[in-house]
């Protein structure tokens, strides 16, 4: 029996997730999931299109095309008032209010609550089957964090482990979306987190890679739009243009953002009018897509008809005002969805036009160059409408597969998003970044406390518990330490993994050592006051400790502390404090 309990000690022993191996563990978890979500997400939309059409669900642009007249009406009008009322239903009878996963990674504490959440998103699956003119890329992703954020909290994780797991999640999320395991990672880097560091940027291409090999098995993996013939020559003339467009397109995507909060401002005023508000806006787009079907849906259908070449320049006119009208409606009348791939198509409908303009001034440009021209439309307009031209450059790679767009690209992107700081736009997440209850990361450093990024632990025991009763702590949960304390809680010392090694290997188990026996008290013990900084002196002055414990003013045990996660987490508000002050 002590060989079996000696066996399973040692294997419990190297098995610990609290460490920087379990950061990637969590990583792959959470790509898997991402990915298995997502795809229920987007069935149960396809559900729900299906039978408001009565068609197969698969393609919102096809269902309104094969769909009666009063059919296309009725389906964005029914499911804007079942929105409606559960949205009514989640602001009324609903305490909590639905936090943002940007909002809880970018400066909250990793806290999503659950049923705020996941009746917005029981929402947007409504609006987003009716044929809403609306994304589903960012209630997709807030469902998938709030699991997410559930898992973290029922497994104690610290505060910077908790925020890692959401981000992964999201990454995750964002590249089963979007088949795009490079930039799933890099939107979350550069537009939640806004640290671009090896040590944050890592877990999440796990994440975003991990679930797009699971949408290789269980879905379709392939490039949304691809196109590997889009071009454009790379001289002084074509180049010029380049940055003619990356300036229109800032421009224009400064006139979007505008126009969305003013909508939103101005349509979105009382909660209660909510379904009546959808509706009307249901129906006014339904009728629209009566001569027009392309303006419902995310806008994917009309992005792939671009780099097609499906359309000509007066219907794409056309199509590019009323897309541009539809989505500001539903996102001003208070739907639920995303704007990232609506964005992405007014840009490249923009891009496009662009392009024809060219040619109506007598420069002669090829179809591809065209299509080259509507794909650098689409990242420059991105650039400025999300502040994110890596993500930028990188999602409209992933998407066509035209690599070599790279220069053009890289160009146009760095131009719309000089001429953005200069205008000083605020992004489209910028307000789901800024507001809410700030945690640690929204704080200066020298604010931060210790118990802002601690962990909780029930791993705790009295002086008088037995060493099987120890080492059986250590075999369920394999910390660095356990902790001992009194009847009130009162901290005394803690007992190293490596102590309970030790006896084992010495062959001096025995029901007769207690926990007073093998207990240290010379561990550095952190308070709970403390600032951020003095913390991490503390480690670094102690290489040896893998964690700490933290107590109150009164000495109480109030959980512990991970080498790991303090230095990553001060990294990362010693990097923020640096940008607020520039």
């Amino acid at each position: 029996m002590k060989n079996v309990s000696k066996t399973l000690f040692f294997i419990r022993s190297r098995v610990n997730l609290n460490g920087k191996k379990g950061v990637y563990f969590y990583a792959v978890i959470s790509g898997i999931f991402a990915a298995v979500i997502a795809l229920g997400f987007q069935k149960a939309s396809h559900f729900i299109l299906s039978v408001f059409t009565s068609s197969d669900g698969n393609e919102v642009v096809a269902s309104f095309s094969q769909a009666q007249p009063w059919q296309r009406i009725t389906s964005l009008v029914v499911g804007g008032i079942i929105a409606g009322i559960i949205l009514l239903l989640a602001a009324k009878k609903v305490k909590k209010r639905p936090t943002p996963y940007m909002e809880a990674v970018s400066i909250g504490n990793g806290y999503i609550p659950v049923r705020a959440n996941l009746l917005r998103s029981l929402a947007a699956i409504v609006t987003i089957g009716s044929g809403a003119s609306i994304g589903r890329e960012g209630p997709l992703v807030q469902t998938v964090t709030v699991f997410a954020s559930m898992f973290g909290r029922r497994t104690n994780m610290s505060t910077t482990r908790l925020r890692l797991l959401i981000a992964c999640s999201a990454a995750g999320a964002m590249s089963a979306v979007f088949h795009t395991p490079l930039a799933g990672g890099l939107f979350v880097c550069e537009i939640v987190i806004g640290i671009m560091s090896i040590d944050i940027l890592a877990p999440l291409l796990v994440s975003s890679c991990t679930s797009y090999l699971v949408l290789t098995v269980i879905g379709n993996s392939a490039p949304l739009y691809e196109n590997s013939n889009a071009f454009v020559n790379v001289d002084f003339e074509i180049v010029s243009f380049t940055i003619l467009l990356g300036i229109l397109a800032s421009l224009m995507a400064r006139f979007w953002l505008i126009m969305l909060n003013h909508t939103r401002k101005l349509l979105n005023r009382n909660v209660n009018f909510l379904p009546i508000r959808l509706a009307i806006a249901g129906a006014i787009v339904g009728t629209i897509s009566i001569w027009f079907p392309e303006v419902t849906g995310n806008g994917a259908h009309i992005i792939r008809g671009i780099v097609s070449m499906n359309f000509a320049l007066d219907e794409i006119s056309a199509i590019l005002v009323l897309k541009i009208l539809s989505v500001a409606l539903f996102f001003g009348m208070g739907a639920v969805g995303g704007v990232l791939t609506p964005s992405l198509t007014i840009g490249g409908v923009f891009g496009f036009f662009f392009a024809h303009m060219l040619i109506y001034m007598g420069v002669p440009l090829s179809g591809n160059e065209i299509i080259g021209f509507s794909v650098i439309g689409m990242a420059a307009f991105f650039t400025t409408a999300a502040a994110a031209p890596l993500t930028s450059m990188m999602l409209v790679i992933e998407f066509t597969m035209a690599g070599q767009l790279i220069f053009p690209l890289i160009v146009a992107v760095l131009v719309s998003h000089g001429v953005s700081i200069m205008m000083r736009t605020k992004s489209m997440y910028a307000q789901s970044a800024e507001g809410g209850m700030r945690g640690a990361f929204g704080k200066p450093l020298k604010s931060v406390r210790i118990k802002d990024i601690f962990r909780k632990s029930e791993d705790t025991v009295s002086v008088t518990e037995t060493f099987d009763g120890v080492a059986r702590i250590f075999l369920r949960n394999p910390e660095y330490a356990v902790y001992v304390v009194s009847r009130s809680n009162k901290y005394i010392g803690g007992i190293l993994r490596s102590d309970i090694l030790s006896f084992i290997k010495s062959k001096t188990l025995s029901s007769n050592v207690i926990a007073e026996d093998i207990m240290r008290s010379d561990i550095p013990v952190l308070k709970t006051d403390m600032p951020l900084i003095d913390g991490v002196k503390i480690f670094a002055e102690n290489p040896r400790y893998e964690s700490m414990p933290i107590v109150n003013s009164a000495n109480e045990f109030y959980g512990i502390v991970n080498r790991n996660d303090i230095f990553m987490g001060f990294n990362e508000i010693l990097k923020r404090d640096k940008l607020d002050r520039e």
